[in-house]
């Protein structure tokens, strides 16, 4: 199996990284099979190039991204352009929906209107009924102190 993954570059405490193609099980200094481009993210413009063709080519060749590099070819615009060539692999990018399962209801009701999907599932969390006690159940501690036997008037059996 080949992967799109991130291979660390630069010094320490100031890396880049370039984007490569690989086999899955080699190290992450290894050997590449091909450079797609590079991420830099310690300036404050961060630097994203890639070569969109070729990181097409592998996808549609087979090649599994990361995570990381899920996220980065989803900002260029590259799996859009595979989901628009083999719509069933969304599937396997579902950690790139950002939506949640617990979300307000206003939220769920302007996402389902604005953007005519399926109306999105809400987990809901049922609450214990609250019983309340009866009046003469529930006494004040100086009545429970009052009503306990007193020291003196407890018997002590004698000998």
């Amino acid at each position: 199996m080949v992967k799109i993954r991130l291979k660390r570059m630069g010094t320490k405490a100031r890396p880049f990284y370039r984007i490569v193609v690989a086999k899955a099980m080699s190290g992450r200094d290894s050997a590449d099979v091909e450079i797609l481009g590079v991420y830099n993210p310690i300036p404050k413009v961060k630097v994203l190039d890639i070569n969109q063709e070729r990181a097409l080519h592998w996808l549609l060749q087979g090649a599994q991204p990361t995570e990381t590099v899920a996220y980065l070819l989803k900002k260029c615009g590259v799996l859009d352009k595979l989901f628009e060539a083999r719509p069933n692999a969304k599937t396997k990018y579902k950690f790139l929906d950002k939506r949640t399962a617990v979300m307000s209801t206003a939220s769920v009701i302007e996402t389902s209107t604005a953007t005519a999907v399926a109306e999105p599932v809400v987990a809901k969390v049922e609450e214990a009924p609250v019983v309340a006690a009866p009046a003469e159940v529930v006494a004040a501690p100086a009545e429970i102190v009052a009503e306990a036997p007193k020291a003196e008037e407890v018997e002590t059996p004698q000998a």
